[in-house]
């Protein structure tokens, strides 16, 4: 009894944690830990948006640690079967609900209200890059990425919001490496 009440105990607080989206996947080249310098690209899949209550996605929000630098957009998500608009590479935006946004993708919708999302439910795939900044601290390299849908953002309200967790990509510090130096000879 007590096995069968711990696997629902697991399975509701896995299906509560992610009302909307599922089947996310990533890859990443190259495989870390990274040293300064270092150029990475990241490539990021959401399988499915579930349109709870009405609940459009309208933005893909990236999550860096401090130790990255020079964030660039290669490819923008699709938008399959939605609504009117455009997925728009955007550094800072700050949504009616206050909800402070970037840097990321976010979908201006040019069909019915630019605050609302895309009535598509997916895939969406993206890819970015991000360097490695100059450092001589193990500084903070984590990604992780945020899926926004338009009742969060205050674009749309029609009872229960998506509000889902960042799905983690990739955790670590800068790996330094100390120089080598020979040994100094006083004569």
């Amino acid at each position: 009894m007590k096995k069968l009440l711990l696997i629902l105990c697991l399975f509701f607080s896995l299906n509560t944690s992610s009302q909307c989206i599922s089947n996310q996947s990533f890859w990443i080249n190259p495989v870390g830990p990274y040293t300064p310098g270092q150029v990475v690209t990241v490539n990021y899949t959401l399988g499915t948006f579930t349109q709870l209550n009405v609940n459009w996605i309208i933005a893909f929000q990236i999550n860096l640690g401090a130790g990255w630098t020079n964030l660039q957009p290669i490819i923008t998500p699709g938008n399959p079967g939605g609504s009117t608009g455009y997925w728009l590479w955007d550094l800072q935006n700050t949504y009616p609900s206050g909800l402070n946004f970037g840097p990321g993708w976010r979908f201006v919708n040019t069909g019915f209200n630019p605050d609302w999302g895309t009535a598509s439910t997916g895939p969406f795939t993206m890819r970015f890059r991000v360097t490695v900044g100059p450092t001589c601290t193990p500084d903070n390299l984590s990604i992780s990425m945020n899926v926004f849908g338009d009742c969060l953002t205050g674009g749309w309200w029609n009872g229960s919001c998506c509000n889902d967790p960042a799905f983690n990509i990739y955790t670590g510090v800068v790996q330094i490496i100390l120089p080598i130096t020979p040994p100094i000879n006083h004569y």
